[in-house]
């Protein structure tokens, strides 16, 4: 019986034993505007990645994120439905952004943005949901 003991707790330490493992909240992105710019914020962006809720992320999603100050747009493609996001953004220093949502309902996206060679990352949370975002800039 003690050597029965013995491999039972030789095998829970050995895989992990207590540590339990659940979902993986979307990426956090911080720093603000960072160097290798074509220009400052404000612009078209196209979606590489979209994670709502917790990772992975949404495959096949695509869309655009468009800033025109103080108008913040983001109209994301996933799963053969188009969700758009509009409303008005503001900034804090560092690299704080809180976008007043008037659609797809009257909500906050309060979060952070990183915008480094010209790919933006966003990351918050809306209406109690983390939702994170990362386009490429379109350059005219």
């Amino acid at each position: 019986m003690k050597l029965w003991s013995c491999c039972v707790v030789l095998a829970a330490a050995a895989c992990g034993g207590d540590k339990v493992a659940g979902p993986v909240p979307c990426d956090t992105y911080t720093g603000g505007v960072l160097t290798g710019n074509s220009g400052q914020l404000p612009g078209t962006y196209t979606l590489r990645s979209v994670c709502s809720g917790v990772k992975p992320d949404q495959t096949g999603a695509s869309g655009s994120v468009t800033l025109t100050p103080p108008n913040f747009t983001a109209s994301i493609m996933s799963q053969g439905a188009t969700t758009t996001y509009n409303g008005t953004y503001t900034l804090t220093a560092p690299d704080g952004i809180t976008v007043d949502l008037t659609s797809p309902f009257l909500t906050q996206l309060v979060g952070t943005y990183r915008l480094r060679n010209d790919s933006l990352a966003v990351s918050g949370t809306v209406a109690g949901q983390r939702l994170s975002l990362v386009g490429t800039r379109v350059i005219p």
